[in-house]
């Protein structure tokens, strides 16, 4: 049997090799045209290597290299050469040494792989042997060129061999008998089948790796020429699944490389993206037929088959994401049963069907602690991809080294908790603790564990242990404001939690859904500290040398020239209705100072400090019993004092109300100044406000300002008269991280002066600010406006550049 196999397999070698130098003498014009799915340039591909039969001679060297393509991600690919799947060395160059001691029983098969973190791409050569006299090799095997022959699977291979036992593949009216030796067989209709001693081992260079387990049938389909994605059928038995690449898309032309198996059976179609690591089952239970599905890395999409969920119409027309760690389970007639964590001796048994000896040798080598770095840095690989359970299987024969290096309890804990399994994960969490308690993921972790046990106390002391040593530019960085936020809630923290909430909510580099369950966090806190203390610092350059900095709700002078000033100032507040939730009115009060200093010698007359005082009272009452909704209204009488040049020159009184974004108020305004009875600004005084929040566009939060405000003097004059104003701000601001945000306002101010038209004025002042979040109680803010003002009737024309630097302290 073994002579006539061996003349077949040499007829056979010399009619292809006479194919293939046809080609290369009668063909060279002919470009190469790679599969589709070869064709993105995130695959590694080779530009030249040996020829498809490498002239080799037991006993002497066989020198053989390869070229990669021009293009980035060949050059920046892995490359191993491996004989019959075992490992022989790596790079562009290879020396080959067959002994024939070595190939009595099997014929040498040579794999040229070039990998990244896409996928790879797997190059199969047959060695065709001749005698030692004579043998030239690098006469005998030249590079080659890849030219595009009539095969159209040339440069996507498939190969499969057993592991254990033997199996079958049947296509049309061939047969394709497989045992330990890898084979070569074209991805096209056709079916594998093992009996109940027999594992296979299917690689295809586009998809990745399929095992076919004892009894076990799996149809496979032919592949579309557009599509990248590898279909089959299953019908009964055990297959795992190891789709190539990284689960981690790396750029944008990946999304169009994504989904690398489509597995169908009469229960649900299974799609496994890139990275992906799972276990299809289809058997028997209670006398009807289930499919199971066990992720063990990466995630996994599950569409039920609409016609066996009748029932569930919510369920037909959607696909599944199950995560790592999970089991998902339907029945023929539609049941599906809860997800579950797998049971720990099924999980052994796929990894033992699937661990080729060659592997299981690797691992109990590797357990000394010479080897730990090596190990340590596949472990965070691994960590990285989420592929928990080989993340346990590789470290589990080190537990005995846990006390050489803090990652090893670790990432056997992250393990487990990927798995579900919480309990063991604390454990090894705590030894990780106890060795370094600087560690921050140790505590990070555990304070993850301790939230899913709804334990508020030891989860909020965890995650501020880890904050301590957490680096600023990680991703979980960006995570502790949510994080912490959800303890402090639950613990009543309120005020805390509502500071770390509004800051995850700011934070643009947070993942979107956590910034929405803090929004969601935070339209349940209403409770706030009764008082609060704001403290402005700045200094200003305008033209407003009488600057009250308050709503403009006070007489302002302007001046023609533009002065450089500093402010300082206090705002205090205290609310008893912000320290419940009942039903009634309740009183507060308030107190402000300003003081302005200019700068320029000949405003210094115009130095200025403002004092004001104010009493509130709430009312609020439910406005929707069903709902628990509240509503509140304030009504409040202010008084104020405006000294300038160290004497009394305005005092004002105003009375008014708040009802959500609307304020009114109405006063008096009294020149006390010793100025001309003709000149005094004595009078009665008008404002409305309203405040609107137009909504948030991407990253974007737009809001509008309006006000208006009516003055009514006593006595008129050349110089003073009846005024009514208007002004508009519209403003966007934009979020760059949790502590820095842009503003961009544009302010459109008319005022009209009854009995001097000629003081009246159109001004349109657009500003940028940036805020930052110096600590989290102190915000430093720098403004920049440029202001141009049109006087009528005469229409003359004033520009002005503005600018200040403020530092606010909120207490």
């Amino acid at each position: 049997m073994r002579i006539r196999l061996h003349k077949y397999l040499i007829n056979k070698l010399s009619f292809t090799f006479f194919i293939f130098l046809f080609t290369i003498f009668y063909d060279l014009n002919v470009q190469a045209d790679l599969p589709s799915s070869l064709k993105l340039d995130t695959l590694p591909t080779l530009q030249s290597g040996p020829p498809l039969h490498i002239q080799a001679a037991y006993d002497k060297e066989i020198q053989l290299e390869v070229t990669v393509s021009d293009d980035y991600s060949s050059q920046n690919s892995n490359i191993i050469w491996s004989i019959n799947n075992k490992k022989i060395c790596s790079g562009l160059y290879c020396p080959i040494l067959l002994k024939e001691s070595d190939f009595q029983n099997t014929v040498p098969i040579l794999q040229i792989i070039t990998y990244n973190d896409t996928g790879g791409t797997t190059y199969t050569y047959e060695f065709e042997m001749r005698s030692k006299e004579g043998f030239d090799s690098k006469s005998l095997n030249q590079d080659t060129a890849y030219l595009k022959n009539s095969q159209s699977n040339s440069f996507s291979s498939q190969t499969v061999s057993a592991l254990y036992g033997k199996g079958t593949l049947i296509q049309s009216d061939y047969i394709l008998y497989i045992g330990s030796l890898q084979r070569n067989f074209n991805w096209d209709e056709g079916i594998f089948q093992t009996d109940h001693l027999d594992t296979l081992r299917i690689a295809d260079s586009e998809s990745g790796v399929w095992f076919l387990l004892p009894s076990s049938t799996l149809s496979i389909h032919k592949q579309v020429e557009t599509d990248d994605i590898r279909r089959a059928r299953f019908d009964y038995g055990n297959i795992r699944l190891k789709a190539s690449g990284n689960k981690i898309n790396l750029d944008e032309k990946n999304k169009f490389f994504n989904n690398k198996m489509e597995v169908t059976t009469p229960e649900l179609t299974l799609s496994v993206p890139r990275g992906g690591d799972v276990v299809l089952t289809r058997d028997k239970e209670s006398n009807k037929y289930f499919t199971r599905v066990i992720v063990f890395s990466g995630e996994v999409f599950i569409e039920p088959n609409p016609n066996i969920l009748k029932n569930s119409d919510s369920l037909s027309s959607k696909k599944i994401s199950l995560g790592t760690g999970l089991e998902f389970k339907i029945f023929e007639n539609g049941t599906i049963t809860p997800l579950a964590v797998p049971n720990h001796s099924t999980i052994e048994n796929f990894i033992a069907f699937t661990t080729t000896a060659h592997e299981v040798k690797e691992r109990k080598q590797n357990t000394s602690e010479d080897a730990l770095p090596d190990i340590l840095a596949r472990a965070t690989v691994l960590a990285d991809n989420e592929e928990y359970f080989e993340l346990l299987n590789l470290l589990t024969p080190l537990q005995n080294h846990m006390n050489k290096d803090i990652r090893i309890p670790y990432y056997l804990g992250f393990a487990k908790k990927g798995l579900y399994q919480n309990q063991d994960a604390k454990r090894y969490f705590l030894i990780a603790k106890d060795m370094d308690n600087k560690y921050p993921m140790a505590h990070w972790q555990l304070a993850l564990i301790y939230l899913e046990e709804k334990n508020y106390s030891n989860a909020e002391n965890e995650f501020l242990l880890a904050h301590k040593n957490i680096p600023s530019n990680s991703k979980i960085s960006h995570e502790y404001d949510y994080y912490i936020g959800v303890p402090y809630f639950f613990n009543n923290k309120l005020l805390l939690a509502k500071n770390s909430f509004q800051s995850a909510v700011w934070d643009s580099e947070l993942d979107p859904a956590l910034r929405q369950s803090a929004a969601d966090f935070l339209s349940k806190i209403n409770i706030e500290k009764p008082w609060t203390l704001i403290v402005p610092i700045g200094i200003q350059y305008d033209n407003n040398v009488l600057s009250i900095a308050q709503n403009q709700s006070l007489p302002t002078q302007y001046s023609e020239k533009s002065a450089f000033r500093s402010i300082a100032g206090a705002i205090y507040t205290n609310d008893s209705s912000k320290e419940n939730k009942n039903n009634g009115w309740f009183l507060g009060g308030g107190a402000k100072a300003f003081y302005v200093k200019n700068f320029p010698t000949s405003y210094s007359n115009l130095d200025t400090l403002v004092l004001e005082s104010s009493i509130y009272e709430t009312y609020r009452w439910e406005k929707d019993e069903a709902k628990k909704e509240k509503d509140t209204v304030r009504v409040y009488q202010t008084a104020g004092d405006i000294i300038v040049d160290n004497q009394q020159d305005t005092l004002y009184f105003l009375g008014g109300g708040i009802y959500n974004n609307l304020e009114l108020n109405a006063g008096v305004q009294v020149d006390i100044s010793n100025r001309a009875d003709s000149d005094k600004k004595s009078g009665l005084v008008y404002n409305q406000y309203y405040q609107m929040n137009l909504g948030k566009y991407d990253d974007f939060i737009f809001d509008l300002n309006l006000q208006a405000q009516e003055q009514l003097m006593f006595q008129t004059s050349t110089t003073v008269g009846n005024t009514f104003e208007v002004i508009a701000t519209p403003s966007a601001t934009y979020s760059i991280d949790s502590k820095t945000s842009l503003k961009f306002g544009n302010t459109f101010d008319f005022l009209y002066t009854f009995i001097s038209p000629i003081q009246s004025t159109y001004k349109f002042i657009p500003s940028a600010a940036i805020n930052y979040f110096i600590y989290e109680w102190l915000v430093g803010t720098f403004t920049a406006t440029f202001e141009y003002d049109k006087v009528y009737p005469d229409n003359g024309n004033v520009y002005r550049p503005g600018a200040s630097l403020m530092m606010t302290g909120i207490f």
